[in-house]
């Protein structure tokens, strides 16, 4: 697995996730390009996969950190929604009824 095939693994919560993690401790935090772009779809996805319980509120705030964090995921499309979930002590508390409203503006863009 590469830099860029662990970013998605993560990216998507694929079954490989925490491989995906070891990987990238072998590359450095400051990347030299984008490598991986974080689009309104894989917010949709992943919004949708809170509503379904299939991941939890602080999965979606640990997504939402990870992607922040890293230069090499151009989060630009949807960085409002990225900094609303990795603080929501800042934005009041999540829960279903905003993660509902949060896919509703994102399928609507």
């Amino acid at each position: 697995m590469n830099q860029v095939e662990s970013l998605k693994h993560i990216l998507h919560f694929g079954k490989d996730k925490e491989e995906a993690y070891a990987v990238l401790l072998n590359y450095p935090m400051e990347a030299r390009s984008t490598l991986v772009v974080a689009s309104k779809q894989l917010l949709a996805d992943v919004l949708q996969m809170n509503l379904d319980n299939e991941i939890s509120f602080d999965d979606l705030e640990e997504w939402a950190t990870f992607i922040e964090c890293r230069d090499d995921i151009d989060c630009t499309q949807i960085e409002d929604y990225v900094y609303a979930l990795a603080n929501p002590e800042l934005m009041g508390t999540i829960d279903k009824e905003k993660i509902t409203q949060m896919l509703s503006l994102v399928s609507d863009m």
